[in-house]
């Protein structure tokens, strides 16, 4: 858990250096175009930095993730335990109760038989001073004699099997609710010991969940930078390209109406410009790109004139060396129907060249230049693009 702190505390310094840097970037900014794209780059570093450390983040938040659920799975299985020692408990101490209650049962029928007894005993003991041949004389025959022995050697017999019998089941009991009382006083042991264990792990589930709240606020506050470094990259690629701001829903692009899938609105911001037509962000009809992207809007130019984008190219950005891999032509001479590639920024950036002019700049078309998800066109120079010619 500590080296998890440590890391965290860590990569909030690394974040309070990176601001620095931003702040230090965007000091630098010149008018020049080759300036521009280092800084446009500079910002990507940064961004790429802040995902990277919301990956780490993220995994870190994973892991503690994992062990909240080991920990809450042995908080459970500990309470099992102790609700078992409790029940056990329970129905230990009611036999406790009802071995304590039969003893006062045996004991008040002892008392019972004693009393009942005690006249028969009296009588023999009083008949025990008159000499056998006293009594042969006062018996009217040997007969009522014997019988008389008789009784008194049954009441001696009935007493001592009568009190054996009752001092051993009262022994007996005892034995039990004493063997009963052990076993509860180390049920209750355990179940102290496992109430503390349960304490301890409640107290690591408590600092595994303090620590994702953490990791959630970073990853957010990161998230924030990366939101606000892709709106100075989108005003960047305005400034590089120029256009007029962009136009809702121009060039013919069936789908320049699509809302934005977490606002619903259509004009607007849009969050990782994810723009929706009946709940999908992609354009399958397009090979597979987002709705008012400029990936997309490429794609559905070219298929206009019969050309063909494949499916799977990735980001702008990514597309001189994805197109490469699959043997379409990648160079840096602009032709009429061929994608403009600028590789700066995020995303990097793809235009449609409608027309190469006579002054060495091209006509070129796109959306989403700004990130506002919009058509523009304007006459740019051809100097940092890749072109591909599909």
């Amino acid at each position: 858990m500590l080296k998890v702190i440590m890391k965290n505390k860590n990569t909030i310094k690394k974040l309070s250096s990176i601001s620095a840097g931003f702040v230090a970037a965007a000091m630098l900014v010149s008018v020049s175009a080759p300036t521009a794209i280092v800084y446009a780059q500079s910002l990507q570093d940064q961004i790429n930095q802040l995902s990277q450390q919301n990956n780490q983040t993220q995994a870190q938040r994973n892991v503690l993730s994992d062990e909240a659920t080991s920990l809450e799975d042995k908080v459970s299985k500990l309470a099992a335990q102790i609700d078992t020692y409790q029940r056990q408990i329970n129905d230990n101490e009611t036999k406790i109760t009802d071995l304590k209650n039969k003893i006062a049962e045996k004991e008040a029928e002892l008392i019972k038989q004693k009393s009942l007894l005690g006249e028969n005993i009296k009588a023999m003991y009083v008949e025990g001073d008159i000499s056998t041949i006293e009594m042969l004389a006062s018996s009217k025959n040997l007969s009522e004699f014997v019988d008389k022995q008789q009784y008194r050697n049954a009441v001696k017999s009935k007493i001592v099997t009568t009190l054996e019998k009752i001092t051993q089941l009262k022994q007996q009991l005892n034995a039990e609710s004493d063997t009963l009382g052990l076993r509860v006083e180390d049920q209750k042991r355990n179940q102290t010991e496992l109430d503390g264990q349960r304490a301890e792990q409640n107290g690591l589930l408590g600092l595994n969940s303090a620590q994702r709240v953490d990791l959630d606020s970073q990853i957010k506050g990161n998230n924030k930078k990366i939101e606000e470094l892709k709106r100075q990259q989108a005003a960047e690629n305005a400034r590089l390209f120029g256009g007029t701001g962009g136009v809702l829903g121009g060039g013919g692009y069936p789908w320049g109406s699509a809302v934005c899938a977490h606002t619903g609105q259509v004009d607007g911001p849009c969050w990782n410009y994810d723009w929706s037509v009946g709940g999908s962000i992609w354009n399958y009809q397009t090979g597979g790109y987002g709705y008012r992207n400029c990936t997309d809007w490429v794609a559905f130019r070219i298929a206009s004139t019969r050309g063909f984008v494949p499916s799977g190219l990735g980001n702008a950005k990514d597309w001189p060396r994805n197109a490469q891999a699959r043997g379409i032509a990648v160079d840096r001479t602009p032709r009429p129907g061929a994608a403009a590639v600028s590789t700066a920024g995020f995303y990097g950036h793809v235009m449609y060249v409608e027309a190469v002019n006579a002054n060495g700049t091209i006509l070129v078309s796109d959306y989403n230049r700004a990130g506002t998800g919009k058509y523009d066109s304007n006459s740019i120079s051809p100097n940092g693009l890749y072109f591909v010619h599909f």
